[in-house]
């Protein structure tokens, strides 16, 4: 067996795998500290492998495997068991065993997505909210923790604002996804202009309750939302846009933006 190298780095490898799939976040993630990046960079490599697993084969069982091994290493971390080398499964685990991240967000991840798997695409509003607390709200919530925002006990006001933060960038983030989404199957139904136009005036509601509980300190998992205002506004304002794909802003006002909030410490 070939052993790893003296050099090799785990957190560097979830950060190139962040930044080829995920560059929102990983540009949130890098206007933080060293140790905030620490952290961040195998969470959001661990909420990409678990979002791919789904599509990555047509075979549900091999989807159902790879989703499984997740919660096998979530699990076994909150036991006390460090999962074996892996460039993602490792520092996740540690994160886990040494109390900086609850292993509860991270089963409600892998729980919805092996409803992706099994084909329960989000149809109603309280179904398609319900998709996005389990997934980017609980992501939002364990990014949270990581950044000092909330115990590992909990505060319910502080969690209940990250996940309603999470909630609302995850919405941003689904509609964004809608032609992707489509193109793949698996039973998806784009929503009409009535629901996205109701579930974007919602979420603003939240994202503007949350910034009240959370106050206007930033922090990199704050930060991960920068974009999600902006693409709710313009959905709720034209709907049309979403099966288009063509919301969002441009590239070099997206890194602005983000550049600024860096500089400014908000989010």
């Amino acid at each position: 067996m070939t052993s790893a190298p003296e050099d090799y780095d785990p957190i560097a490898a979830c950060a190139e795998q962040v930044l080829k799939g995920d560059p929102d976040r990983f540009l949130a993630a890098m206007s933080g500290t060293v140790e905030e990046r620490k952290r961040l960079f195998p969470l959001y490599a661990f909420n990409l492998e678990v979002a791919r697993a789904p599509y990555m084969s047509q075979e549900p069982m091999v989807a159902l495997i790879r989703l499984q091994f997740w919660r096998d290493v979530v699990t076994a971390a909150a036991d006390g068991t460090e999962a074996p080398r892996h460039d993602v499964a490792t520092p996740l685990s540690q994160l886990v065993i040494w109390g900086d991240m609850r292993a509860d967000p991270l089963l409600r991840i892998i729980e919805a997505r092996e409803g992706d798997v099994q084909g329960n695409q989000p149809q109603d509003m309280e179904q398609i909210r319900a998709y996005l607390r389990a997934t980017s709200g609980a992501l939002m919530l364990a990014g949270g923790q990581l950044c000092g925002m909330t115990e590992f006990a909990g505060d319910f006001e502080v969690d209940t604002a990250l996940e309603d933060l999470g909630e609302a960038a995850g919405l941003a983030n689904w509609l964004l996804a809608q032609p992707a989404l489509t193109k793949a199957g698996r039973g998806h139904v784009v929503p009409d202009a009535d629901t996205i136009q109701t579930l974007c005036e919602g979420s603003l509601e939240r994202l503007n309750a949350a910034r009240a509980v959370l106050g206007r300190r930033g922090n990199p998992a704050l930060r991960s939302a920068w974009r999600s205002r902006g693409i709710l506004k313009q959905a709720a304002k034209q709907p049309v846009l979403v099966a288009e794909g063509a919301l969002g802003s441009a590239e070099i006002t997206r890194r602005g933006r983000m550049v600024w909030l860096g500089l400014t410490g908000g989010w």
